[in-house]
């Protein structure tokens, strides 16, 4: 009976809270109406609106970090800024001027950089995990998942800026060493170790900076790793250097070194894409790399500058178009491999880049994700996925290995499979086969930049 008269009272409560509310309700809004239409818009919360149309929410948020700390806004995962990229091609089927390929057919993928060198580095896609470095980017387990996932698929992983980790080594399929401007990673046992140097001059979101990490964002088992005193702050300098970096070295003295402590294997620059592109590429060929690495403004790190990332640089469409062309005129291409990453994380553009002669894509925040995969679902919404995968002084949510190991690698499994069926659809049977005559473009400028068609007029 209680129960009864405790319901029946609750609900004549909310009986009349909703009525009230439903007369209340068309008045508040009537009178706040008025005051939007008859007072001054600086008088109103229509102000807001309109400046949050002149000044979009995530540059509000930069303005409050700026004004909260006095410091350089840093911030993970790249540019955010629309960029004329990949979008603005498209694949060229073949349906009757050229018939696809049966879906039994073979395609080859198999992938080789430094083919004129003693010990190529020869894979099994044209694809690489790009630079994520263990310590200033990521943590230990996801660095070892990258590794596992790598071993499955067959391609390589890229070491990044931090220090060697040789239980990754052991587990990659094939390892990419960075080398640059930093003082840790030159022990000719650890280069020895590679199956291909990257000579790191800079990158799409962090180009050619010098970097001071402060000390206590690096933990002591890192700190042991570069051979730094538990007190010393990493430092990646501005320019590259051999012995002392007060006096840097010149890429030719630095490609030399390597070959000597190497036995034959590929020597690779890496550096962000610039409006000095050419003169960039003009140094790298009297250096004598066997490959160039070039990263688009597209291109993310673990934490860069805001100013750095959105504001320097070209996109990777520009930079690779660009670059072909140079090496062309140059008669370089039999010689210096292209390769290309900043932005790309679907197959499509994958195999755009390959036609303007993309020799292999990096994949960086992509490979994130496919990591993280439903491990998210342990980190939001109080805390943000990166937790999972970045490194920190103080542990973050633990990755399972195993699942993302495995993550990661259907991922890439999934992008082989569309690269092959897409390569049957234009008719080929090779990755390399194809070339700019199997892309059009959708805008006429990009159509003169890439050296495509434009779709927009009908071919001669």
């Amino acid at each position: 009976m209680r129960f009864l008269v405790m319901f029946a009272g609750s609900l004549t409560a909310l009986v009349v809270v909703v009525g009230f509310l439903a007369w209340l309700l068309p008045t508040i809004t009537r009178r706040m109406i008025g005051i939007l239409l008859t007072r001054p818009m600086s008088d109103t919360l229509a102000e807001l609106y309109v400046s949050m149309k002149s000044t979009p929410l995530m540059d509000f948020l930069y303005s409050s970090l700026r004004s909260q700390s006095g410091d350089v806004v840093i911030r993970p995962m790249g540019s955010a800024k629309p960029v004329h990229g990949f979008d603005d091609l498209a694949l060229v089927p073949a349906q009757l001027a050229r018939r696809p390929v049966l879906a039994t057919e073979e395609v080859a993928l198999d992938a080789i950089l430094g083919a004129q060198c003693k010990k190529p580095l020869t894979f099994s896609m044209p694809l690489f995990i790009s630079g994520m470095a263990y310590g200033l980017a990521l943590n230990e387990a996801s660095r070892i998942a990258i590794a596992e996932a790598s071993s499955r698929a067959k391609i390589p992983i890229n070491s990044g800026q931090g220090p060697f980790l040789a239980a990754e080594r052991q587990k990659a399929y094939r390892y990419i060493l960075q080398f640059g401007r930093w003082t840790w990673n030159r022990d000719p046992a650890i280069l020895q170790q590679a199956d291909m140097i990257e000579v790191q001059v800079g990158q799409g979101a962090m180009p050619g900076n010098a970097v001071l990490a402060t000390p206590s964002d690096v933990g002591p088992e890192i700190k042991a790793l570069m051979h730094l005193d538990p007190s010393q702050a990493p430092i990646i300098h501005a320019d590259l250097f051999l012995k002392d970096p007060a006096h840097p070295t010149p890429l030719k003295e630095v490609v030399q070194y390597l070959r000597s402590v190497t036995d034959g294997i590929p020597i690779a620059l890496k550096m962000g894409a610039g409006d000095h592109l050419e003169h960039d590429l003009a140094n790298a060929l009297e250096a004598a790399v066997d490959v160039v690495v070039i990263d688009g403004t597209e291109g993310a790190t673990g934490n860069a500058p805001i100013t750095l990332s959105d504001h320097f640089g070209i996109p990777s469409l520009y930079a690779l178009a660009r670059a072909r062309k140079y090496l062309q005129v140059h008669d370089a291409t039999h010689r210096v491999d292209l390769v290309i990453s900043g932005g790309f994380r679907e197959p499509g553009d994958f195999l755009k880049a390959y036609a303007l002669g993309a020799r292999a894509v990096g994949l960086g925040t992509i490979a994130m994700f496919a990591l993280a995969h439903k491990q998210i679902t342990r980190t939001v919404p109080f805390l943000p996925p990166t937790d999972l995968v970045f490194y920190r002084a103080k542990p973050g949510v633990p990755l399972d290995i195993a699942r993302a190991a495995l993550g990661l690698a259907n991922f890439l499994s999934s992008c082989r499979k569309e690269m092959e069926m897409a390569i049957r659809t234009m008719g080929h049977t090779s990755v390399w086969d194809l070339s700019p005559e199997d892309l059009c473009a959708l805008d006429p400028e990009i159509a003169r930049i890439t050296g495509t068609h434009y779709a927009g007029e009908p071919l001669v």
